[in-house]
């Protein structure tokens, strides 16, 4: 099983402006939109600032967490500060994306009442200290999310963020935040993921057996290899020069999408005509929308290793969302003043923490984000991931890149 898990927080500080609304012209506006494709370019522009193609090594992060926790810091922001959030992250305007956030917190209420095979929680706080002049529309508009804390009482309040990411994730992320982080904070924003789904075809663990894994053509670690024979929608992507294998879970609500760089034909094994980081630069949204889209049901002897990946990301994911557009949210320029009048806050602290596993019954996923803490048919088919490869786990639902990797070395 493969499981996912992810959190965010946003740590608050002080700056200052006006604004005479709450958080959009029509904070009621109800809608059924659950559609997140259009959030896919943030998505792959985010991977490949965090991920270029010059990286070496493992990779994973959660951009669905990420964007979610960068939602609420749009809720209160104003000006310059709004534009730069709603331009990155392809929002088209409050109202409606107040609407779209509350669609999806129902989604993921029925899902939780409704199945065990395939589990999406995802769960937001505004963690605001104790004291805090909040204005109170906000805390009507998001009377869910908003609570008190004493910050004052570091160890007590990171305790407090630090036991919601792990209830959430299922003691897949039992800490995220320490003392010292939250020490000098006004407001933490904080997201969490947690995801299992299992596969709709599951692996044999009597199958499971020691196989070669080509870090690079003439290096191999040998992995715990996962096996099956089935069907499966497989395609070729000329473009992104790579092999692409469709998993999907059961119920059909999500798939984990595997791209393959080639291989050389008549070449040693691990061996890539176009590697890994050459496939990384051809990525993009045209790429992948073609890669996943033009896919065939084929008998498939399946390959793929089992394995386990954390990552934790800080000053790289600032820097990346400056990088992208998000600039004022974290210097003295900020305007987050529709959470609060005539106090100037910023982003001072970054933190995101991703974990996955994914075995013979599937996945389990987990991710924080961020920390913001503002302070201020042909035949048999073989397709044997025994070399690096990249994998992207969507929901069907939502049509959103849920989690994004990179497998280079056991």
């Amino acid at each position: 099983m493969r499981k996912l898990w992810c959190a965010a927080v946003l740590v608050v500080t002080l700056v200052s402006v006006v604004r005479p609304q709450c958080i959009s012209n029509n904070d009621k506006l109800v809608t059924s939109r659950r559609d997140l494709a259009h959030i896919t370019p943030f998505s792959l522009d985010l991977f490949k600032q965090l991920y270029p193609p010059t990286a070496t090594g493992n990779f994973f992060f959660s951009p669905y967490s990420v964007w979610t926790a960068l939602v609420l810091a749009y809720f209160g922001s104003a000006g310059r500060t709004r534009q730069q959030l709603q331009d990155t992250l392809r929002l088209r305007d409050p109202s409606t994306t107040l609407a779209t956030y509350r669609a999806l917190d129902r989604l993921t209420a029925e899902r939780q009442s409704n199945t065990s095979d395939y589990v999406i929680h995802l769960a937001n706080k505004v963690y605001v200290k104790s004291g805090f002049p909040l204005r109170d529309c906000i805390r009507d508009v998001l009377k869910k999310e908003v609570e008190n804390i004493d910050f004052s009482q570091a160890a007590k309040a990171a305790a407090t963020i630090n036991q919601f990411v792990n209830k959430t994730t299922r003691g897949k992320i039992p800490t995220v935040v320490t003392e010292s982080d939250v020490a000098p904070t006004l407001m933490a924003l904080v997201n969490t993921v947690y995801f299992k789904g299992f596969w709709l075809s599951q692996f044999d663990l009597t199958q499971t057996t020691k196989q070669k894994f080509f870090t690079t053509p003439g290096q191999h670690s040998l992995v715990d290899m996962m096996t099956q024979l089935g069907k499966f929608r497989f395609g070729v992507s000329s473009e992104l020069g790579a092999t692409v294998l469709k998993i999907p879970y059961k119920l059909m609500a999500g798939s984990m999408f595997v791209l393959l760089p080639d291989n050389t034909p008549g070449s040693d094994p691990g061996k890539t005509s176009t590697p890994l980081d050459a496939m990384l630069r051809r990525l993009s949204q045209d790429t992948l929308h073609h890669a996943l889209t033009n896919l065939k049901e084929e008998k498939v002897d399946l390959h793929f290793p089992r394995f386990k990946l954390e990552q934790t990301i800080t000053e790289e994911l600032k820097a990346a969302l400056e990088a992208l557009g998000i600039e004022d949210l974290f210097s003295s320029r900020s305007d987050l003043t529709n959470y609060v009048r005539g106090t100037n806050l910023s982003v001072n602290t970054v933190i995101h923490k991703a974990v996955v596993e994914v075995n013979e019954e599937g996945s389990y996923a987990g991710a924080d984000i961020i920390a913001l803490f503002i302070d201020r048919g042909p035949g048999l088919r073989v397709f044997r991931c025994d070399r690096p490869f990249v994998f992207v786990i969507r929901d069907n639902h939502t049509n959103t890149i849920l989690f994004m990797g990179v497998y280079r070395k056991p």
